[in-house]
């Protein structure tokens, strides 16, 4: 699930840097799973980018704190989109290792995972 981003620089200025994603964790909250900035095409940057302008909240929607290199600037979203990444597994901790963005899944909802 997305729970937020991070900004953009350099060609992606006006778009983001990284989604902010999560699991949830059984209990109605949203568990930081790491982030994913690469595999984005620049017709999904953009309708993404729009998308979640008009989602976006005050407050993390993850129950725990992001690592300080992860949080830089972020933007909170209200967590409704699931997507899907392919990643080459786990870190210690928990986080997905190499991630890469494959698209969001129209067909599921938070609910569902």
């Amino acid at each position: 699930m997305i729970g937020g981003f991070t900004r953009g620089s350099g060609s992606r200025a006006e778009t983001f840097g990284a989604l902010l994603l999560g699991e949830p964790d059984g209990h109605g909250r949203l568990r930081y799973a790491g982030k994913v900035g690469t595999g984005f095409d620049d017709n999904e940057l953009a309708r993404l980018t729009a998308t979640l302008r008009r989602m976006r909240r005050k407050t993390s929607p993850f129950t725990d704190a992001l690592p300080r290199s992860d949080a830089r600037d972020p933007v909170w979203v209200t967590p409704r989109l699931v997507g899907e990444i392919r990643h080459s597994g786990r870190t210690d901790a928990g986080r997905y290792r190499h991630p890469s963005w494959r698209g969001l899944r129209r067909d599921k909802s938070p609910g569902e995972l």
